[in-house]
């Protein structure tokens, strides 16, 4: 299945190397954490907060921000997800017109948000579409003119998923991949692996047999190290001032059935090249998981970002308009959560859902509807943002 963002991205099955590898946004498939009887540190960068099962609940939003208190205040880039330009979106989808792509960019950059988040596939340059690079470039330029921080997150490409690549050749071709994006965009921040699972169905000759080579390699940590370097140094090399990043799932770390997550990001702490450490965060595990690596693991200095986030991994679930209240307290409670840990930046992913919780149009004029909505969790993302310009943290 291809990660369209508006039905599949995140509760895609994964390819079985990585089952326990990657995290596909589905709670109901992790294990619980239990309760830890420690509390926070000086820094208020530990505290665990208990929880039956993985879900989101208000009463877990509730106790977790008790939890969270008091933090210390400090100034956090906002940066929504813009779907309609991410992954295949813009050539997947022909209700996506410039006119429908310009009424979603100025419904994220109303919030305040000081920057806006693209997964930037890499189709239109293995194809040569020239049509949707120029779109892809016309918004990244709009973004920019609006003064706004561009954040870029690997997307790969779509068509690695019916045409799989060896590992080699899939490493050579992600190389090329962001040192092209980089040399074009300049990004002030670039996630150059996102989730190492989410690229498994893009990988020849991944078998059940995590024995066999081609399953050993992809699942050695000296293998993402190596990779995450050779990313990094391509990136630089032609984009000097581009902060670098690695994402992984937060529940990854403690909950994942592979022990790959906690020394991969552990090595990444230590390269001089990365600049970030990402954390993606949709189930009470993911806030858990995260809070235990920075308590026990830390960063070593590099920045914190939430580089994914929203109250649940399923799109359909999202969705759900009788979650309206939910997603108000859990927008406050993240809000709470990245100052509790020092991120520096945070990407609300769902970002639909700003504008409606109702069914995404298909056609262009509907669409242009659409994202003149919004939604109570949207007021509260306005809401957020303001206060931490301010420093108003209560």
């Amino acid at each position: 299945m291809k990660p369209v963002m508006y039905a599949l991205v995140g509760i895609m099955t994964l390819s079985p190397v990585l089952a326990g590898c990657g995290n596909m946004h589905n709670p109901q498939s992790k294990s619980d954490m239990a309760p830890s009887s420690q509390t926070p540190s000086g820094d208020g960068v530990i505290g665990f907060v208990p929880t039956s099962n993985g879900q989101i609940t208000q009463s877990w939003l509730t106790q977790a921000e008790s939890r969270w208190k008091p933090v210390t205040f400090s100034r956090i880039v906002f940066a929504p997800t813009f779907t309609g330009l991410s992954y295949d979106n813009p050539e997947a989808y022909p209700g996506n017109t410039e006119a429908v792509l310009q009424k979603e960019l100025d419904m994220l950059e109303s919030s305040g948000a000081q920057g806006i988040t693209i997964d930037l596939g890499y189709d239109p340059w293995l194809s040569h579409n020239q049509t949707i690079i120029n779109m892809d470039t016309h918004f990244i330029r709009e973004i920019r003119a609006s003064g706004k921080i561009l954040f870029l997150k690997d997307a790969s490409a779509e068509r690695y998923r019916r045409f799989k690549l060896p590992w080699k050749q899939f490493e050579a071709a992600w190389v090329q991949r962001v040192k092209t994006i980089a040399s074009l965009y300049h990004p002030e921040y670039y996630t150059v692996v996102k989730e190492p699972g989410w690229y498994a169905p893009m990988i020849a000759g991944l078998t059940r047999n995590v024995n066999s080579p081609a399953d050993r390699q992809v699942l050695s940590v000296n293998t993402w190290v190596s990779l995450l370097k050779k990313l990094a140094s391509a990136v630089k090399q032609v984009s000097p001032s581009t902060k670098v990043g690695i994402s992984i799932p937060g529940d990854s770390l403690y909950h994942g059935k592979v022990p790959l997550y906690v020394p991969l990001m552990k090595a990444a702490s230590q390269l001089s090249d990365i600049n970030y450490l990402g954390f993606d965060i949709y189930d009470a595990n993911s806030f858990n998981d995260t809070l235990r690596f920075l308590d026990t693991v830390g960063s070593h200095g590099k920045a914190v970002w939430i580089n994914e986030a929203w109250s649940t991994t399923s799109r359909n679930v999202a969705s759900n308009p009788q979650r309206s209240q939910l997603d108000v307290q859990w927008m406050k409670a993240l809000y709470q959560f990245a100052l509790y840990i020092h991120a520096q930046g945070v990407s609300p992913f769902y970002t639909d859902i700003f504008a409606s919780y109702g069914p995404r149009p298909a056609s262009s004029s509907s669409l242009l509807s659409y994202y003149s909505k919004r939604t109570p969790v949207y007021y509260e993302f306005v809401k957020v943002v303001a206060e931490n310009k301010v420093g108003n943290t209560s």
